[in-house]
């Protein structure tokens, strides 16, 4: 029986733990290529470079893991791997695993989400993983739900124009209550800037902040992950709010 082809992305950058166990997992199930930055690219969003060329090079890790590092986007990432590397298209396209979760508003400025959303846009199943840690993750428990999750998209496939986003506890497997059907809930991180000053009295800004989550349903992304469930929530960009289209009419603009 043929192996899916699985393509591996990530935003944290071709050397990052997350994108290993990915490789890891994803190896175990399927014939893999990775490609992704070359450093981190966190909350790029689904910027794509038009104005510089794109780099790539090959790169080695231990235990057998190679792939080809970009120095752009993650979307640069999946349109080379998809136009340029690639042999035939692959039959998934997954992206991660994330330090750190993407649930409510983050998922706008996730750079993980939206490797994901550009194969689903070139018409492949795409996942992004995320693990709810900001530093000294556990991704033990990550590798087994990621190879289910993978499993059962290639079974049953994702509707045309949609992605499965995934967030998962950082918590030892014992930990894990179950997987949870999730819409995206509110949760943001309230940022703001601090004024600081370099070494040669010039002002500079670092961008700070903390997250808020006020929602209390266990159909919410941020509250079921918080719960130790793990967030499985499909998501798309059509963006128009057709319940505003008739009021919207009644303007009469002209």
């Amino acid at each position: 029986m043929t192996k899916p082809r699985i393509l591996i992305t990530n935003d944290d950058g071709i050397h990052a733990p997350g994108i290993f166990a990915l490789w890891e997992a994803m190896s175990e199930i399927g014939d893999v290529t990775v490609v992704a930055p070359n450093t981190e690219k966190s909350a790029v969003g689904h910027a794509i470079t038009i104005s510089d060329p794109i780099r790539i090079q090959e790169i080695t890790r231990h235990g057998g893991f190679t792939g080809y590092s970009v120095d752009g986007t993650p979307g640069d990432c999946v349109k080379v791997a998809i136009h340029s590397i690639l042999d035939q298209p692959p039959d998934l396209v997954v992206s991660g695993i994330n330090m750190g979760a993407n649930v409510g508003t983050n998922i706008l400025y996730s750079g993980t989400v939206s490797a994901a959303n550009l194969g689903t846009m070139l018409g492949f199943n795409s996942i992004a993983f995320s693990l709810d840690a900001i530093k000294d993750g556990d991704f033990s428990a990550s590798k087994p739900i990621a190879q289910k999750v993978a499993k059962l998209v290639l079974k049953n496939s994702l509707p045309n124009g949609t992605l499965l986003n995934v967030n998962i506890p950082n918590c030892e497997a014992s930990d894990i209550q179950g997987f949870q059907v999730t819409k995206q809930g509110s949760e943001f991180f309230q940022d703001w800037l601090e004024s600081r000053e370099d070494p040669r009295g010039r002002t500079y800004f670092w961008m700070t902040g903390k997250i808020i989550n006020t929602d209390d349903q266990m159909d919410l992304d941020g509250f079921a992950l918080g719960k130790n469930y793990v967030s499985l929530t499909p998501i798309h960009y059509q963006l128009t709010n057709e319940s505003f289209l008739d009021e919207l009419n009644t303007w009469n603009v002209k």
